[in-house]
């Protein structure tokens, strides 16, 4: 199944590039894990090595890029029990991101080129128990990095990341009529899973005209 989404995700952004430049990227790096605090007690994803690829179409507007990006972990957590109700234990899992963002390019040069990222997307939690299930959290990343070219269609990509997973508190509404007239709003509050990061480099190839 989830090399079914994964899949999907990546057949569904070839449209956007089908008839463009385009420069993919496979890189591997390191990803801290991060933990959460519950009631019942606090998750710790441990850091580990990670690996992925970016389909990034260049310059779609004013030096932005558009970047499809995925990045998989595959480690261990382990939960420590605030409760006498619940034990404590240690399992595998994987840490799956599919993010859709931009890069913006901090200069004009064309073989160095540093930038700053930003994308939005989901992070898939995927333990390998079968007593344990799949979990799904909206996610946003933020990052800075470089791409270094050697060639015309060859080079270096660079990079540093803040990852947040996010969950939602709750949805507010309210209306009201003052002296300065009537009106309606609606708020969203949300609260970050887990603050994870990553560190990783890769090889990047253009291709196109």
């Amino acid at each position: 199944m989830k090399r079914i989404i994964i899949l999907s995700f990546f057949l569904f952004s070839f449209p956007f590039f089908s008839n463009a430049q385009v420069e993919i990227a496979p890189f591997a790096g390191y990803m801290f894990g991060g933990s959460v605090n519950f009631i019942q007690g606090n998750l710790k994803l441990r850091d580990n090595a990670n690996y992925g690829v970016s389909l990034i179409i260049p310059k779609i507007k004013f030096g932005t890029d558009l970047e499809i990006n995925y990045t998989r972990m595959d480690g261990s957590a382990y939960f420590r029990s605030y409760s006498p109700d619940y034990n404590d234990r240690d399992f595998t899992l994987s840490t799956n991101y599919f993010q859709i963002g931009v890069l913006k390019s901090l200069t004009n040069d064309d073989k160095v080129q540093p930038f700053g990222s930003f994308s939005l997307g989901a992070t898939l939690y995927s333990p390998k128990e079968p007593d344990l299930y799949d979990t799904w959290r909206f996610s946003i990343t933020a990052g800075l990095g470089a791409k270094v070219f050697f060639t015309d269609k060859v080079g270096l990509i660079l990079r540093g990341r803040i990852m947040m997973p996010m969950y939602f508190n709750g949805v507010g509404g309210w209306c009201g009529i003052s002296t300065g007239g009537s009106g309606c709003g609606l708020g969203l509050s949300s609260t970050a899973v887990a603050l994870q990061g990553d560190l990783t480099a890769g090889l990047i190839f253009r291709l196109g005209n």
